[in-house]
């Protein structure tokens, strides 16, 4: 094992997180989920493979909460049943078995594409035989991981540290702006290896492709799709908020700042959620508005998505050179996407999982097992039926959460629903690219933070005298900060 430079930063910012409690942890942990393109630990001896920093960060995280017994009890109680995060842990946890029966049980029933490292360390995709490998260790490891984030930023939120995880995903947006930013401007200067201490991960890295022109926006992520991907989370997220009137001044800055970069990220997957996910929230709007809950933000919102962006469209096919550009970005982002060897690629991927499905009976040949480029197609051919269904059940739970309980703040509402978007924004770009059935340790930071704002307030953890836990007295309680 050999730690890397931002490793050690890692390190030292989670030995401190655990020092000062949950929120010096909650802004380091979210801001670590950034760096998907680096590498905090490099592991020569498991064939090359690369620990994340938020993946490194979970520890911490996860200790913080455990030194700390209030904060253990709203993370049990976050994955307790009737809430969505008792499906969700589930869901993981038969994800989890079926990564050690499941390759075993169907061991040669059938080929799968499965990710691999040659002798070089680089990781490729190839078709083989179904049979157990070191990929259903590593899945298993990451999905748990992404439960314990999950239980803790759930039961966080519980304790009243929803508003200061709200500001943290705020700010995280701002900086993912900021990368991004770094990303375009080191390159058009020809200083793009400045980025290389963030960009040392053993993935193949895809950070000077341009198309039609445009440099393809990658930020701190290893390609286009997985900025816009993260982009388009933290955009639904502070949108939601600015259309409640989240009580941030950032909060409207980083909505039109993060827009802007997803629309010039000329990432397909982005491209393709983001139109889904914006017409789910004029849907949203239009029912709010109908009903009478709407703010003013709302109506802005509708004339904008309705009017203005039609016009601005109607505007542009009227000056050749500009609509030239577009309608070249489109096709090739678009038209020429499955045609291109990349999408001949992910097209056979998503054909021999399906298959895969049907040669196992349905049962799905295990985590970590089938690569695919659907979220979806993983879903089925890796844990199955069953675990497809797990999953639904728990996208249902968590997507009714608001309608089951009324939260004793507007605030946390807001910010519940908020988190709701976002992750659905999530699911829609797995769906569209997604590899495995890892949705990542921002969707847990999100489905918590719904779960936790929108939880029955009952289920609180209470004093003896019947108050709920004020988090800032949770962290200044000597007995716990001792421990």
């Amino acid at each position: 094992m050999r730690i890397e430079p931002i490793g050690y930063i890692v390190l030292l910012l989670g030995a401190l997180s655990v020092v000062y409690g949950a929120r010096f942890a909650i802004r380091t942990f979210c801001l670590s989920t950034l760096f998907g393109a680096a590498a905090a630990l490099q592991l020569p001896s498991f064939g090359g493979g690369s620990i994340q920093p938020g993946h490194l960060m979970v520890l911490f995280l996860v200790a913080t909460a455990l030194l700390r017994p209030i904060e253990t009890q709203a993370a049990l109680l976050s994955i307790a049943y009737p809430s969505p995060g008792f499906w969700f842990a589930v869901y993981i946890l038969f994800s989890a078995v079926s990564a050690f029966f499941l390759p075993r049980i169907f061991a040669g029933a059938t080929l799968v594409y499965s990710s691999a490292r040659d002798i070089s360390g680089t990781m490729s995709t190839v078709a083989s035989p179904l049979s157990p490998g070191s990929s259903n260790f590593t899945q298993a490891v990451y999905i748990l991981g992404d439960l314990a984030c999950f239980a803790v930023i759930g039961g966080l939120a519980r304790l009243g540290h929803s508003h200061s995880i709200a500001r943290t995903l705020i700010l995280t947006a701002m900086a993912c702006l900021g990368i991004a930013l770094l990303d375009v401007g080191t390159f058009l200067t020809g200083q793009s290896h400045l980025l290389d201490f963030i960009r040392n991960a053993n993935y193949t890295m895809h950070t000077a492709e341009t198309i039609s022109g445009f440099k393809r926006i990658v930020g701190s992520f290893p390609e286009a799709s997985s900025y816009g991907s993260a982009a388009l989370a933290f955009f639904s997220f502070t949108l939601l908020l600015w259309l409640e009137r989240f009580p941030s001044r950032l909060v409207g800055l980083a909505t039109a700042s993060i827009g802007i970069t997803i629309a010039l990220c000329t990432s397909t997957t982005a491209y393709i959620a983001g139109l889904f996910v914006l017409l789910i929230l004029v849907l949203f709007s239009l029912k709010r508005l109908l009903g009478g809950r709407a703010t003013a933000p709302y109506s802005t919102f509708l004339v904008v998505a309705l009017f203005i962006v039609p016009c601005t469209v109607v505007t542009l096919m009227l000056i050749p050179n500009a609509w030239d550009s577009v309608t070249d970005l489109i096709s090739i982002t678009f038209a020429d996407k499955l045609q291109s060897q990349s999408g001949e690629e992910r097209t056979a991927w998503n054909t021999l999982a399906l298959i895969s499905f049907i040669e196992t009976a349905t049962f799905g040949a295990g985590l970590g097992t089938v690569r695919s480029s659907s979220f979806i197609a993983a879903l089925l051919s890796n844990v199955g039926l069953v675990g497809t269904a797990l999953f639904a059940v728990f996208l249902y739970s968590l997507l009714t959460a608001g309608r089951r309980h009324i939260s004793s703040s507007q605030q946390d509402r807001a910010i519940g629903i908020a988190a709701v978007f976002s992750s659905i924004a999530q699911i829609a770009s797995a769906t569209i690219s997604g590899s495995s059935t890892d949705l990542g340790l921002l969707f847990s930071i999100t489905a918590g933070l719904a779960t936790g704002c929108l939880a029955d307030p009952n289920g609180v953890p209470r004093h003896a005298t019947g108050s709920c836990v004020s988090p800032h007295a949770l962290e200044a309680s000597p007995m716990l900060t001792a421990r």
